[in-house]
């Protein structure tokens, strides 16, 4: 999203799955270890399974993986399509501000520069509506992505926060048994961005 070009097209995990693929065409990179966090998981999942030639390895962190496993109360609005289009278009400074709260650490804030950025961008109509598109797109197609997981193959990571408020472990404990010799780890005291406050332990959890 951010200030990138609006896609044409679906907006499925499998057409962005797809995407990526173009992509790595278009770069001439052969194989690729996709790391997807939160909307990124889903498509991640997706190409390991649909384009397993190409994959060296995949990282999935806190992602809603499962459409019959609980999430927040946040969420489970945001999964309703006509709620998420009202929230969006209606009150887009409540939206953003709540997922603040819920994604960073109790007492956490971002620095302002990147914390104007990202309001910046997701107060845009255009941002907002490929949100809105992207919600329904994933809605639509979760309860069939169990169906392909067990199609991946290669060397599988679930990272998932101790603490995520919007996907609890049990999207990861769940997601082990269906992809074949996948491995989980449970980030102890980690939130949801645990991207942005404990960078340097995932990414040597992640080389490792």
């Amino acid at each position: 999203m951010g200030y990138s070009e609006g896609w044409p097209g679906g907006v499925t995990p499998v057409h962005m799955a797809d995407r990526l693929l173009e992509l790595l065409d278009a770069w001439r990179i052969e194989g690729a270890t996709p790391i997807g966090i939160d909307m990124g998981g889903q498509p991640a999942l997706a190409f390991a399974a649909r384009h397993a030639d190409r994959v060296r390895g995949l990282v999935v962190l806190n992602s809603l993986v499962l459409w019959d496993e609980k999430t927040s109360w946040e969420i489970a609005i945001l999964r309703r399509f006509a709620w998420n289009r009202v929230l969006l278009r209606r009150m887009p400074r409540l939206v953003f501000e709540r997922a603040l709260r819920t994604f960073l650490p109790p007492g956490s804030r971002l620095p302002a520069e990147l914390r104007r950025d990202f309001w910046t961008s997701f107060r845009t109509r255009e941002v907002r509506s490929f949100v809105a598109r992207l919600c329904a797109g994933y809605q639509g197609t979760l309860p069939r992505l169990p169906e392909i997981y067990g199609r991946i193959t290669c060397p599988t990571l679930l990272l998932w926060a101790e603490h995520d408020r919007h996907f609890r472990p049990a999207h990861a404990e769940r997601l082990q048994r269906l992809i074949p010799g996948s491995r989980c780890e449970i980030v102890p005291g980690a939130e949801h961005w645990m991207v942005w406050n404990r960078p340097e332990e995932l990414a040597r959890r992640i080389l490792e």
